[in-house]
């Protein structure tokens, strides 16, 4: 009788020490809010899960795709602005005479499946009659990182294209 409750003693010593060890993390808070600057942009072509085409666009440089609706379609990479607040995304900045910026239309956005603390979800919003998914890459206190979940040119068939934005905070 006695080994038996030591068995069951040291089998719910392990058990607890095993459980205890998991630390939950609650996921991070996102800080989309402020206005930004793009500085990078990473334009990627997967064709059946090999990247068949990659291009870097840096500061200076004008990406610029036709398969992509206004305003996203062009892009002057170091100079275009964007701005976002806790559910509105703009991109049309007008800087006016007294200083100050005037934002074009609002689109609105949400942030879903933010699960984990290496997850941090999707913004998505509708944009002149398309709906768009941009993966959350990289949220730090400066800068964010984006991506496109992808935009077939030719409907369904022939590459994904993807697109990897880097912005930089440049304002409340």
């Amino acid at each position: 009788m006695w080994p038996s409750k030591c068995i069951k003693i040291l089998f719910a010593a392990c058990i607890t020490s095993l459980a205890s060890c998991y630390k939950y993390e609650q996921p991070p808070s996102l800080s989309l809010s402020g206005e930004y600057r793009i500085d990078r942009i990473t334009y990627e072509k997967v064709d059946n899960s090999a990247s068949t085409d990659m291009m870097v666009f840096l500061p200076g440089d004008w990406y610029i795709n036709p398969n992509d609706t206004y305003p996203l379609d062009t892009v002057q990479v170091g100079f275009t602005r964007w701005h976002l607040d806790y559910s509105t995304i703009r991109f049309e900045a007008s800087n006016q005479p007294d200083g100050s910026v005037d934002w074009g239309e609002p689109y609105f956005y949400s942030v879903q499946g933010q699960y984990s603390p290496d997850d941090l979800g999707y913004i998505s919003f509708n944009i002149n009659g398309t709906r768009r998914v941009w993966k959350i890459i990289d949220d730090q206190a400066e800068s964010i990182t984006l991506r496109t979940s992808g935009l077939w040119a030719n409907s369904s068939n022939g590459p994904n294209e993807q697109i990897t934005i880097h912005l930089t905070r440049t304002g409340p």
